[in-house]
This record gives structure tokens, C-alpha cells and sequence, in this order.
């Protein structure tokens, strides 16, 4: 009996997440179950998959498995576990964008205000209400420009308002002085509830008029760039106007999640409808690795995209969601007749005219990236296709301010949340080979924890430079794999593929080759390593230039 088979005998009947492994320990694929040993059986003790699932589990070598209390908990671990991972198979929300919202703050006993923002955690100590997101067009700061001109609302920052003098809004009458007590804070927190109402749809507050009426009085006192303020904020207005759904009510929040398949690619299309208005679509591509059913990729994808958005009121589907419904605390649904059906369908045709349109571009892309990947480890004579990959490089000024940049692309495309910068400690100044021993050893040494920069370790290593520069990285990672930390995870190290890439003839170096590679300008693997190399030159540079200016300011006071 093979060790999978033999670990399946032992795992639990219990709700779960489950993570497929190969060779070097990576996870490819993450799942959820009601039943673990139920579904892993189904992958193990099944002959009848279709080709792509056969293709997977061709490179699984062993499984681990989390028990959770229920199917909901989970769908939240599989989620946040695939965010953390990024595994091949699954489906990973790749294109996403954080949209800004406008957040109205009301802090424990104090005075609430609005801002921008695109982060949506809620801050502690306080009660914050978040309206949108705002893309396509209807821009946050526009509509809070226009929300400020129709209520007189405090604008300062807490510093500023704790000093008790008006401020000029206060002197113009954009504010009413509450900071000086010319209004009470009951009067006050009706006008935010009215604020409320407004971004929620439920009532306009004759903004229009407001608007109308200010603009022509300051063109009767010539203050004409105010006049024209208010000109634009009734234009704005007239642009949401034209995005409202007649037929639908105003306080209506829902997202739209249309859904088209096509040979290997598939595209999301989702509609974001606030406030009854049509704010705008985003499409989002992937291939289609034929792992996942519809339910379970829409599930991820749906997971993923509240990751980081706010959940609206309702979500309309193509299927229902029972489970990601309960996750996410709100109504998920699949109607059949009326408006919401007529958004379900808007929806879909939209996945479906992007997906025609784009089909070559979206393969392109694949090409460029997960495609330049695999090209990648077949020059480099790697078993498996090089999926997280992290180049480094050194920027100083004549051993002055010595700096080292991490940079880390997964499928070949850029994770900016995972890149890090490290300041040179061995104080020896204009040395690149000591300064990349030091940041690779310091690199190494991190493998295993719990950050995710650090953690997760890459299939292969980039370094700017030459042989030089190689062999310090390899003399480092020789050193790492001999010590107690890397000793809990010795597979790691051993398994990381270095290469570096000298500039000059963008000639690739390996390890105990004397002969550099030389790829075709046309290839998308010197394409890729081109990309890596000139990113970590931009971060290192970027971050060596803040030192630089720093330093000059204290010598300069």
C-alpha cells in the first residue's frame, strides 16, 4: 500500500481543507470537504478522471489535511489558505483591484468625518461605515467633493479640530463651525445620518437645487473657480443619473457575478450596482485547469474577490451558494425571472463578449507569464515549472547607503505585497559579493515562519549579476542548509534552483556550469528574467535613493 493510500485509511470523516503536494513539498492544489476522507478517496481510489485531473494528481506525492468544526469554516480556511499559497490549480484571483470607498468615521464620543480610503478593515475604537466601491467613472473624490458642498461637514483633521479656531471652510461655509460650537452634536449627527441616506440612494436632498442655487450666487459675487466647483458637481450628478437602473429600487446593493467557459480560458464578469446606480464591470481571466467544478471555481472565486471588497446587501449567481452565502452573511441567489434576471444575463453576456474579444489577448498573457514559467524550466532542466520566483539585487553609492532588494513573481507575474527590502549590516562598504551573501543568508534563514514573504519558499532564485554573484548566493545557502533553523525544513533549500543574470549579454549562469545559456531576445523566459531582473534593479534603487535623502536631510539640519 503506497503512503497516500495508507494516510487515507487514517483520515477523518470530518469537514475539512485538504492541500495536494508534489516532489519538492509545494502545494498545487487546495480543497475543501464536508467529508475528507470521503473526497480524498475520490481522488485517490478513482480511476475515472478526466485528463487534466489525471494530470494533477500525477504529481501529487502526499496530502495534509486541516479538520474544522463545519463546512463554512472550512470554505473561510480554504480561502485564506489559497490566498496565502497561491497554488497552480486552483482558481486565483489574479486581476483583482482595490477600488476606493467612501468610509464615514464616527470615533467613541467624538465627531464624525469622511475620507477616502481603499482599505475596508474596520479601525479599532471606532465605528466606521463604508459606501461603494467607486470605479468606472464615479470617482470617490468626486462624489465626496459633492457631498461636502450640499452638507456643511467637518473636513479637518482630529489635530485641527482639537485646536478649537474655525477653519476656513468654516469661514466660507462648507463647515458649520462645530469645532467652535456653532451647532450641537445632536444637530450634527442628524446631518450625518442624512449623509447616510444619500450615499445609500434613499433620498437626493435636493442636491441639485443646493448645487444650483450656490453656484449662481457665486457667480453674482464673481467667485468663479467655486462657481465652477459647483458647475462640475452638478455635471457629476448628472452622470449618476444616467447610471441608475429606472426599474430598480434606490437602495438597492447587489454584485452580479456572470460567469463564460471557453476551451482553457473562463471569465468572471461582475456587475457592482449601488444605490440602484450602475457603478461599472470588471472582468477577470483565467485558464481553465478543468480541476474544479463550476460551483467549486465560482465558490473560490467569490471567496476571494470579498477578501478584500466589501459584501453588498445581495450577490446574484448563476448557481446557488448555500455555503459561501453563510460565509459571507448575506443572500446569494439565482433568479429566474424580472430585473435581477435581466442582471444575471447583462452579466453573463458580458463574461461572454469579453471572453470572444479578448480570447487571444487573455492566451497571449498566458503565454507571457505562466507560459515564459514553463519555457523557463525547461532551459533551466527543472522538473517542475518554476511557479514563485524571487530575483535580488544590490544598489549603493561608492559603498554609501548599501541596500538589497527582494522582488517575487508568482506565474510569472509581479506579487508587490511579498517584496521586501533589506539595509546591508556588514558595514564593509563597496563589496556586491559579501552584500549578496548577507541578504540571501539572512533570506534563507526565514524559511518556515510565518510571514509570508519569508515563508513559502521559491522554486527558483534570481541574482543580478554574474558568477561573482552566484556563488556568493550558493555559499550562502550552503551555510543555511547546515544550520538549526533550516534543519526543521532541510527539503527546501536543497530543492531552490539559483541561477543568476549578467546584463550586459543577458547571459544566464547556473551552479558548477562554466558556459553561460544564451536565449533568443524573442524568448519569453529571457523575457521573464528581463522583467525580474530590471524590477529588482528599480526596488533596489528606488529604496537606496529614500536612504540617500534621508541621510542628507539630518546632515543638513
Amino acid at each position: 500500500m503506497t503512503p497516500i493510500l495508507q494516510k487515507l485509511e487514517i483520515t477523518p470523516t470530518r469537514p475539512g481543507v485538504y492541500m495536494m503536494r508534489d516532489a519538492g513539498g509545494r502545494i498545487i492544489y487546495i480543497g475543501k470537504a464536508k467529508n475528507l476522507k470521503s473526497r480524498l478517496s475520490s481522488y485517490f481510489k478513482s480511476g475515472s478522471h478526466d485528463m487534466k485531473v489525471t494530470a494533477m494528481l500525477a504529481k501529487v506525492v502526499e496530502f495534509d489535511y486541516f479538520i474544522t468544526a463545519t463546512e463554512n469554516d472550512a470554505l473561510a480556511l480554504e480561502s485564506n489558505l489559497i490566498k496565502r499559497h497561491s497554488p497552480h490549480y486552483n482558481v486565483l484571483l489574479k486581476d483583482s483591484k482595490s477600488f476606493p470607498y467612501i468610509k464615514i468615521v464616527e470615533p467613541t464620543g467624538g465627531y464624525p468625518y469622511l475620507e477616502v480610503t481603499r482599505k475596508t478593515a474596520q479601525g479599532r475604537g471606532k465605528k466606521e461605515t463604508f459606501f461603494g466601491p467607486y470605479f468606472n467613472g464615479i470617482w470617490a473624490r468626486d462624489l465626496l467633493e459633492v457631498v461636502r458642498d450640499i452638507f456643511p461637514l467637518r473636513s479637518c483633521s482630529d489635530i485641527e479640530f482639537r485646536k478649537k479656531t474655525p477653519c476656513v471652510n468654516s469661514q466660507i461655509g462648507r463647515c458649520m463651525g462645530l469645532c467652535v460650537g456653532k451647532i450641537e452634536r445632536d444637530d450634527y449627527m442628524k446631518i450625518i445620518d442624512d449623509v447616510k441616506s444619500f450615499l445609500k440612494g434613499s433620498s437626493d436632498f435636493g442636491a441639485k437645487e443646493t448645487l444650483t442655487q450656490k453656484m449662481e450666487q457665486a457667480a453674482s459675487l464673481e467667485q468663479f473657480e467655486l462657481a465652477i466647483r459647483y458647475r462640475n458637481g452638478l455635471a457629476f450628478l448628472d452622470k449618476l443619473k444616467e447610471r441608475t437602473i429606472t426599474e430598480v429600487a434606490r437602495s438597492l446593493n447587489v454584485d452580479i457575478f456572470g460567469f463564460a467557459v471557453r476551451a482553457d480560458v473562463f471569465v468572471t464578469s461582475v456587475l457592482t450596482v449601488r444605490a440602484g446606480r450602475l457603478i461599472g464591470i470588471q472582468n477577470f481571466s483565467e485558464v481553465n485547469k478543468g480541476i474544479e467544478s463550476e460551483e467549486e471555481a465560482l465558490s473560490s472565486f467569490i471567496m476571494q474577490y470579498y477578501a478584500h471588497n466589501i459584501v453588498p446587501d445581495e450577490i446574484i449567481a448563476s448557481i446557488p451558494l448555500d455555503e459561501v452565502a453563510e460565509a459571507l452573511g448575506c443572500n446569494i441567489f439565482s433568479p429566474k425571472v424580472a430585473l435581477k434576471k435581466k442582471l444575471l444575463d447583462m452579466a453573463k453576456q458580458n463574461a461572454e463578449e469579453y471572453l470572444g474579444t479578448s480570447l487571444e489577448k487573455i492566451k497571449y498573457k498566458q503565454e507571457f507569464t505562466v507560459g515564459a514559467c514553463e519555457e523557463l524550466g525547461k532551459v533551466l532542466g527543472m522538473e517542475q515549472t518554476p511557479r514563485k520566483m524571487e530575483c535580488y539585487d544590490i544598489s549603493h553609492t561608492g559603498g554609501e547607503e548599501v541596500v538589497a532588494s527582494m522582488v517575487v513573481f508568482i506565474d510569472g507575474v509581479a506579487n508587490k505585497k511579498l517584496y521586501r527590502r533589506f539595509k546591508i549590516k556588514h558595514g564593509q562598504g563597496n563589496d556586491d559579493y559579501l552584500s549578496m551573501h548577507e541578504v540571501i543568508k539572512r533570506r534563507l534563514l526565514r524559511l518556515g515562519g510565518a510571514d509570508d514573504s519569508f515563508g513559502g519558499a521559491p522554486c527558483l532564485i534570481v541574482i543580478d549579476g554574474g558568477k561573482g554573484q552566484l556563488s556568493a548566493a550558493l555559499a550562502a545557502a550552503k551555510e543555511v542548509q547546515g544550520t538549526y533553523k533550516a534543519q526543521e525544513n532541510p527539503q527546501y533549500i536543497g530543492d531552490i534552483k539559483f541561477i543568476s543574470l549578467a546584463e550586459e549579454n543577458e547571459e544566464i549562469f547556473i551552479p558548477e556550469v562554466s558556459e553561460p545559456i544564451i536565449l533568443s531576445k524573442r524568448s519569453y523566459a529571457l523575457r521573464l528574467l528581463q522583467r525580474l531582473r530590471d524590477e529588482a534593479h528599480r526596488f533596489a534603487n528606488e529604496f537606496h535613493k529614500e536612504r540617500r535623502a534621508k541621510k542628507i536631510k539630518v546632515v543638513n539640519k
